[in-house]
C-alpha cells in the first residue's frame, strides 16, 4: 500500500511539472514555429509569424502583432496576404472537455490581400502541398465525392468578433480588371450555432460604399443543410440583392430573391471591367424563389429582364455529385442580336490583311477543359433572334453535357423561307477533342446568307445542304487537316451574278473584245450543285454540275482545305435548248474545258485548249467544217465562233463583221471575260 500511495505522488508530482513547464515550453516562438511548419506542408507558402505573447492558462490567449502568407513561389510578388495586430481569447475547457469552440474575443486591425489571376488565368490563391499538385486539381476520391454529407460541426461560439481596416486588391491579368477594396470593417455576433448569426460589413469598393448585412436563425442548421431562416441584403448605389428564405416543407430553406442593377455599365466600370461604357446592355432584373439544402440550390419561376429582352424559367445546381451539375430550362422572347455586335471597321483591306487571311490556319491551342469541370442539362425556347438582316423563327435548343460529351441540338428553325436544324458534337472526354456537325437546310435564300455571313451578293437562288463532318484536333489548323465526311449542297432556280456564261459560250470572240456590253452579266440557272466528299481535309467532287438555259456545265476537282487551295475543271457547253432543270445533259459539240487553279485569295482561271482538240477529235464533222473554211480564207475569230458554238459569220451581233481577236495568244481571248467573272464570284 505504502509503495502505491509513493507511485502516485511521484505520478502526480510529474504531471504538476510538467503543467508547470508548459508556459515556458509553448512560448509564442514555439506556437509560431509549429504553425508555419503546417502552413508550409499544406499549401506550400511561407508563413511569417511574429505573435508578441501567448498563454494556456486559465484561458488560450494569443497577440499577433504581425503575419504574412507569401505568394506564390518564384514570383517575386509581395505577400498574398497579410495581418495587422490580431488578439484572440479563446476557452481552453469547453475544447478539451466538449470540443466547443469558445472564441470569446477576436479583433483584427488591418487585413490586406493581393488577389491576382495571371494571364494563363491561374489565381494566387489555389494553393500547391509541397511535393504535391494544386488544390484544384487534386482528384476527388470517389468515395468522398459520391457521398458529400452535411458537415459535423463541433460547437462555436463566438463573442466579440471584429475586423477592421480590411484593403484588398484583386487585379486579372488577362482581362484588365482591377478591383480595390478600401476601409473594410465587419462584425459577426454568434453566441452559439443554435441561436441566431449576424453579420454587419461595410467597405469602400474602388471609392463606391457597398454594404452587406444577413442574419441566420440558426447557423448549425444552414451547416447541416436543414431548413432554416436567412435573410441577407448586399446594397450599393449601383445594386440591390434582397433574399428573405424561410424552411420549406420538404426540408431546405427557401424563399423569395431580388437582384436589381439599373445600371450596368456604370456597376462594371465600378468593379474595374475594361470597355464597360461599350456594353450593350443598361439594366439587369431578376426575382425568383431560391431554395438551398440538400446539397444542391435552385432558383424556380425566375423573370429576368435585360433591358427590354424577357426570360422566364427555372435553374438548379447541384454540387452532391463528383462534378457539379447544372440545369436550366428558360423561354426567351424575341431578340435583336445586333445590337450585341460591334460595327464592322469601314476601311479598305490592306495588303498586310490580305496577308494575313491567307497566312494559314491557327496553331493555337483550342482549351475545351472547362467542359470537363460541370454537367448540364438546358433547354433553350426561342420566339426568334434577328441577326443583322436574317430572322430566324421560334426555335427549341438542347445542350446536353455529360462527363466532358456536351451535344447541342437545334431542329426544324425557319428561316428565310426555308428550315434549318443543326446538330454540334464535342467530346472533351478524349485527347485530342473530337467535333462532329450534322447539318441539313432546305428551301433558304442564298443570296441573304451569303450577303450577311461571306459579304457576297453574286449567288441567287434557294439552297438545299446536307452536311456530316468529323474532326479530332487540339488546334484550328489540326481540325482542318482531319476533317472528314461528306457535304452536298445544291442550289435551284437562281443566278450567277457578275458572269454571262451563256453569251460567253455563244461568241467567245464577241465577249473579249467587249462587243457584249448590252448583254447582262448574269447567269441564270435552274440548278447548281455538287457532292464533296472530305478526306483529311481535301474536299474533292466529280458531280458537280449546272443546269441552264442554252447551256450546261459539268465538273470535277478538289478543295484543299488545309492547303487553301482550289483544282477545279469545268466543262461549259453551249446547247440549243432553253430548259434549264429537267433537260438532259447534251453532251455532243465541242467544250472549252476552263481551269479554275489557285488560293482562295488569289484562284487562276484559265481555257485548256488541250480539251478543246480533243472535242474536235471527237466531232470530226465541226473541225472538218473549221479546216475548209480556213482554206477559203475565213477570220480565225469566226472559224473559232463555229468550233465552239458562236453564230457562225455573224457571231450573234447587230450584222457588222465581228471584230478581230486583240494580239495575243488564243488564251487571252478566252481568259479575260472568265477570270473577270470567276474572280467576281470569289469577292475579287
Amino acid at each position: 500500500m505504502k509503495k502505491l500511495l509513493i507511485a502516485i505522488i511521484v505520478i502526480v508530482g510529474i504531471v504538476a511539472v510538467a503543467v508547470a513547464a508548459l508556459p515556458f515550453i509553448l512560448t509564442g516562438n514555439f506556437a509560431a514555429e509549429k504553425v508555419a511548419a503546417a502552413v508550409k506542408e499544406r499549401t506550400g507558402r511561407d508563413l511569417t509569424l511574429r505573435i508578441s505573447s501567448f498563454s494556456l492558462f486559465p484561458d488560450i490567449k494569443a497577440r499577433v502583432e504581425s503575419a504574412s502568407l507569401s505568394d506564390v513561389p518564384g514570383s517575386g510578388r509581395p505577400a498574398m496576404l497579410e495581418l495587422g495586430p490580431t488578439e484572440i481569447e479563446m476557452g481552453l475547457w469547453p475544447l478539451l472537455l466538449d470540443r466547443t469552440v469558445q472564441v470569446d474575443r477576436l479583433t483584427v486591425d488591418g487585413l490586406r490581400a493581393n488577389l491576382l489571376v495571371d494571364a494563363a488565368g491561374r489565381p494566387n490563391w489555389e494553393f500547391t502541398p509541397e511535393g504535391g499538385q494544386a488544390a484544384g486539381d487534386a482528384p476527388q476520391p470517389a468515395s468522398e465525392a459520391a457521398s458529400q454529407e452535411p458537415l459535423n460541426l463541433p460547437d462555436i461560439q463566438l463573442g466579440d468578433v471584429r475586423l477592421g481596416g480590411v484593403q484588398a486588391t484583386y487585379k486579372d491579368e488577362g482581362t484588365g480588371q482591377t478591383v480595390q477594396v478600401a476601409d473594410g470593417a465587419l462584425v459577426v455576433s454568434m453566441p452559439n450555432l443554435d441561436t441566431p448569426a449576424e453579420l454587419d460589413g461595410n467597405a469602400k469598393v474602388n471609392d463606391r460604399a457597398l454594404v452587406l448585412k444577413a442574419r441566420v436563425e440558426s447557423p448549425r442548421a444552414l451547416a447541416e443543410q436543414r431548413p432554416t431562416t436567412v435573410q441577407g441584403q448586399l446594397s450599393s448605389d449601383l445594386i440591390n440583392a434582397n433574399l428573405e428564405a424561410g424552411p420549406e416543407a420538404d426540408g431546405r430553406t427557401g424563399g423569395p430573391l431580388s437582384v436589381s442593377v439599373p445600371d450596368l455599365r456604370a456597376m462594371m466600370a465600378w468593379l474595374g471591367m475594361p470597355n464597360a461604357g461599350s456594353l450593350p446592355l443598361r439594366s439587369v432584373n431578376l426575382t425568383g424563389k431560391a431554395t438551398l439544402g440538400n446539397g444542391n440550390a435552385q432558383l424556380d419561376g425566375f423573370q429576368l429582364a435585360l433591358d427590354d429582352i424577357k426570360a422566364n424559367g427555372s435553374a438548379s445546381a447541384d454540387w452532391s455529385g463528383q462534378i457539379p451539375a447544372a440545369t436550366l430550362r428558360v423561354a426567351v422572347a424575341p431578340v435583336d442580336l445586333n445590337r450585341f455586335i460591334p460595327p464592322a471597321a469601314s476601311q479598305p483591306a490592306s495588303p498586310s490583311a490580305s496577308a494575313s487571311s491567307s497566312a494559314g490556319w491557327s496553331d493555337e491551342p483550342i482549351d475545351v477543359s472547362a467542359l470537363r469541370r460541370m454537367n448540364l442539362d438546358a433547354v433553350i425556347e426561342s420566339q426568334g433572334l434577328q441577326f443583322r438582316n436574317i430572322k430566324l423563327g421560334p426555335s427549341r435548343t438542347t445542350l446536353r453535357l455529360q462527363d466532358g460529351i456536351l451535344a447541342a441540338d437545334a431542329p426544324e428553325v425557319p428561316v428565310l423561307g426555308g428550315r434549318t436544324s443543326t446538330a454540334l458534337r464535342i467530346d472533351a472526354s478524349r485527347q485530342p477533342a473530337g467535333y462532329a456537325l450534322k447539318a441539313s437546310s432546305e428551301g433558304i435564300r442564298a443570296e441573304q446568307v451569303l450577303a450577311t455571313f461571306a459579304g457576297m451578293d453574286r449567288l441567287l437562288g434557294t439552297v438545299s445542304l446536307n452536311t456530316d463532318l468529323a474532326a479530332a484536333g487540339a488546334s484550328q489548323k489540326a481540325l482542318v487537316s482531319g476533317l472528314n465526311g461528306t457535304t452536298r449542297i445544291v442550289f435551284r432556280n437562281g443566278a450567277l451574278r457578275g458572269i454571262n456564261i451563256a453569251a460567253i459560250l455563244r461568241d467567245p470572240i464577241a465577249a473579249a473584245t467587249g462587243r457584249q456590253q448590252g448583254v447582262a452579266q448574269q447567269t441564270d440557272f435552274a440548278e447548281l450543285g455538287a457532292t464533296f466528299r472530305l478526306d483529311r481535309g481535301v474536299a474533292r467532287t466529280g458531280d458537280l454540275h449546272m443546269l441552264a438555259p442554252l447551256f450546261r456545265m459539268d465538273g470535277e476537282g478538289t478543295v484543299s482545305l488545309p492547303d487553301r487551295r482550289l483544282d477545279f475543271r469545268l466543262n461549259p457547253k453551249a446547247t440549243t435548248t432553253l430548259q434549264g432543270q429537267g433537260g438532259q445533259f447534251d453532251r455532243s459539240g465541242l467544250t472549252i474545258p476552263i481551269l479554275v487553279t489557285g488560293t482562295f485569295s488569289d484562284p487562276s482561271i484559265q481555257p485548256d485548249f488541250s480539251g478543246l482538240a480533243l472535242s474536235a477529235i471527237k466531232d470530226p464533222a465541226k473541225a472538218a467544217e473549221a479546216v475548209r473554211r480556213l482554206k477559203e480564207g475565213g477570220s480565225p475569230a469566226d472559224i473559232l465562233g463555229g468550233l465552239t458554238g458562236a453564230g457562225g459569220k455573224d457571231g450573234g451581233s447587230s450584222g457588222a463583221p465581228p471584230a478581230a481577236p486583240k494580239a495575243g495568244p488564243l488564251g487571252d481571248v478566252l481568259k479575260g471575260p472568265l477570270e473577270q467573272g470567276v474572280k467576281g464570284l470569289f469577292g475579287r
